[in-house]
């Protein structure tokens, strides 16, 4: 019984920490889409009801011995599974086969260790207790709890601690050791039955899960990088965390741009450049200067997203900013930041205060503080999360911390819906003037007179203001919005 409860602990543990584990892979290899948690979701627990079928017939065996090899055997599988199976999608993902075997290697994942419910609660069970229903329910209730509690744990470890600490590459290793070292103590914890097929399997499971650690702990960044969708620029520097993965990579010189760049993605999804030249201007450079022009005396400046810090350069040299505050909540960005040293001068400028934090957080915190100027580099409008900084709420939550003359500026990344809400976000906002200059500007809105571009329940009003609309793809070009209140 002691067995069973200890495997019930560890099958949840492992169950539920691989699960956080594939969300974080999956979502990583698909660029970061909504979808990709509920995709994975639903196959996990598609995964955990044909195990559990398969546990429940494997409780029918009449010998108690062949229920406790099954057991052994299903967790040795599951260790060679979640060590491998990493592996076996990023290959079939060169073969362009990943949408048939990434559902595949998830459910089997699930499966192989949802076999082990029904498995642990039949031997936590004294079958002898037949006259004895509530001892048979106290014994089962102290399995299950058990395997809840581990069910519990495991995404507080692996999401917290786990990916703090581990890459992506490490992780389904040190999971698969796990599993293959509860496979092995629950070998040796059971007694006279037949060993062979059990100990085998077990140590097969052992062996590949310490190759992969081997792998893994040789080259940290080899799954992120090799899912990575850079096209034919070469990764050059990654950082993961819980926050997420962020990757640097770099183009070589061309013709058409002859000098070398760096593009920075994350969550695999193009996040901007490094580049502050502004006669080479590769990165759209031209959009924080415009709000030097709609604002000229900002002191106060709060920076929303820093990703590598190169807006931040640019605002940091505005004549006259006094405080610039910047919110990240990914710490990785400033460890790459530091790397360059126009980035690693504007962090270390001393009117520049940097807080790690979720900016809707901080925001309803800091009720107090006004700023001339807030940019919020907002990332892609069909990334997973972020309604979050797109909402109504966000909008009207920010411009109660703007000043009497404040401008916020965002990017909406080409969205018509990120238009119309930002408009009523900040109802009672009505044109600036009309931005013929910068394309990839919108609207303006300041109290009064409309003048100019606005948004409609029909979406943009580009067209009319004589502003041509473009396609923003792989191009690092984003379509903003600008607003204004008095």
């Amino acid at each position: 019984m002691i067995a069973a409860r200890f495997i019930s602990f560890w099958t949840g543990f492992c169950s539920l920490s691989l699960e956080i584990a594939w969300v974080r892979l999956y979502g990583y290899a698909n660029n970061s889409t909504p979808k990709a948690f509920a995709y994975v979701l639903a196959i996990y627990l598609l995964g955990i009801a044909a195990g559990a079928q398969v546990g429940k017939r494997i409780c029918r065996l009449p010998a108690r011995g062949a229920i406790e090899n099954a057991a052994v055997i299903a967790l040795a599988l599951c260790a060679s599974i979640a060590a491998a199976s990493p592996w076996v999608y990023l290959h079939s993902r060169q073969m362009a086969l990943d949408d048939l075997m990434a559902p595949m290697v998830v459910f089997l994942t699930a499966a192989s260790l949802s076999v082990l419910f029904p498995i642990t609660h039949h031997l936590g069970t004294p079958q002898r207790l037949t006259d004895h229903t509530s001892a048979k329910g106290r014994h089962f209730s102290r399995v299950y709890v058990l395997n809840v509690l581990g069910a519990a744990f495991g995404p507080l470890v692996t999401g917290y601690v786990l990916l703090e600490y581990l890459t992506i590459t490490q992780v389904f290793p040190a999971l698969a050791t796990v599993v293959a070292m509860v496979a092995l103590s629950a070998w040796l914890m059971h007694g006279e039955t037949s060993r062979k097929v059990a100990l085998g399997s077990t140590m097969a499971g052992l062996t590949l899960a310490l190759w992969f650690v081997h792998l893994g702990w040789q080259d940290p960044a080899r799954l992120a990088r090799s899912f990575a969708t850079v096209g034919e620029r070469t990764v050059v520097a990654m950082h993961e965390s819980r926050h997420g993965i962020i990757a640097i990579a770099e183009e070589p010189a061309t013709p058409r741009q002859p000098f070398v760049d760096h593009a920075v993605y994350g969550g695999n999804v193009y996040d901007g450049k490094v580049n502050v030249d502004l006669e080479r201007n590769t990165n759209g450079l031209e959009r924080p200067l415009a709000l030097h022009v709609l604002q000229p005396k900002a002191k106060r400046v709060l920076v929303l997203g820093l990703s590598i810090g190169s807006w931040l350069t640019v605002v940091e040299g505005f004549p006259g900013v006094e405080e610039i505050d910047v919110i990240e909540i990914n710490p990785g960005y400033l460890d790459l930041a530091r790397k360059y040293d126009p980035q690693k001068r504007a962090l270390e400028d001393p009117r520049v205060n940097i807080v790690v934090d979720d900016a809707r957080r901080w925001l309803q915190y800091h009720r107090d503080r006004r700023y001339d100027l807030i940019l919020m580099n907002t990332t892609w409008h069909w990334r997973a999360n972020s309604s979050m900084l797109l909402s109504r709420e966000m909008m009207q939550l920010v411009s109660r911390h703007l000043s009497g003359q404040g401008v916020v500026a965002f990017n909406a990344t080409g969205s018509t819906d990120a238009f119309l809400t930002a408009s009523a976000g900040f109802q009672g906002g009505s044109a600036l003037s009309e931005l013929r200059l910068w394309r990839e500007l919108g609207p303006v809105y300041r109290r009064g007179k409309r003048r100019g571009m606005g948004c409609t329940e029909k979406g943009h009003g580009g067209r009319k203001a004589g502003l041509p609309r473009r396609q923003h793809q792989d191009t690092g070009i984003f379509a903003g919005s600008v607003f204004a209140l008095e």
